[in-house]
């Protein structure tokens, strides 16, 4: 059985993101957002699901490793998610907060005494760095994961970009063939509508938000399944963890 991208339908799409007939109802709403082949085969995924399909050989059987070094990369890969998703959860919050000055204009006043107001594009645009920064760690340490939860955060955040990427280039921000979001700081300043930037980053429901509440789903994520690789829950031969329908729902109901 071949495993090449070329092969990729909507049925093998489905099968990275579902599990079975319980875990269906709670990523059916992103198995929808996958169903473009060309979007699959432009690359827009096409990373996310190679880090899946690499941890099987080409008759579709995972492939076997020492369950002392797995444990060990897994409780590795893991930290790394859950420190780079807490490092975007903190880079949200202060383009979030509601109590942050960031986005109250300041005034000035230039030699010849003259009094302007406008906002501290400075400050903005580090800030935006930092999250973009941050979201780019994620992105990369979030494809070596095992667990269909985690894959499915992820994925879901390069989603989210790529349907607002046009919106994002309006302040300066595009997305490279890694996924990875760019800042252009000299637009930002110079160009862009602080206004229009305020709206991507400030406020519930906007792109920071979105992608925030997935690094916290993220995060969540891999504490469940670092807990399960420390005794919790029990460990497969293979050296891959169990998530089981109900933990997945379980922790679903519990963030949403």
């Amino acid at each position: 059985m071949s495993l090449t991208l070329n092969s990729f339908n909507n049925n093998s799409i489905y099968s990275l993101f579902s599990n079975n007939t319980s875990t269906n109802s709670v990523f059916g709403g992103l198995e929808s957002s996958l169903t473009s082949l060309s979007q699959i085969k432009s690359g827009t995924y096409a990373k996310l699901v190679k880090s899946y399909y690499a941890k099987y050989d080409s008759e579709g059987n995972l492939k076997t490793e020492g369950t002392k070094s797995k444990v060990k990369d897994d409780k590795g890969t893991l930290g790394e998610i859950r420190g780079d998703s807490s490092s975007l959860s903190q880079a949200a919050d202060k383009l979030l907060s509601k109590g942050s000055k960031l986005w109250d204009q300041v005034e000035t006043e230039d030699e010849d005494g003259k009094v302007t107001k406008d906002y501290d594009k400075d400050a903005i645009y580090k800030a935006v760095d930092n999250f973009a920064k941050a979201y780019n760690s994620l992105v990369d340490s979030g494809q070596k994961a095992e667990s269909t939860g985690l894959l499915s955060q992820v994925a879901a955040m390069v989603t989210i970009s790529s349907k607002t990427a046009t919106t994002l280039g309006k302040a300066g921000i595009t997305i490279d063939s890694k996924n990875h979001l760019n800042v252009d700081e000299d637009f930002l300043k110079n160009k862009a509508n602080i206004t229009y930037v305020k709206d991507l980053f400030n406020g519930t429901g906007s792109f920071a938000y979105q992608i925030a509440t997935k690094a916290s789903m993220a995060n969540s994520y891999a504490s469940t399944d670092l807990s399960k690789l420390t005794g919790s829950k029990s460990y497969t031969s293979s050296g891959g963890f169990s998530l089981s329908s109900d933990d997945i729902v379980r922790k679903f109901d519990e963030t949403t």
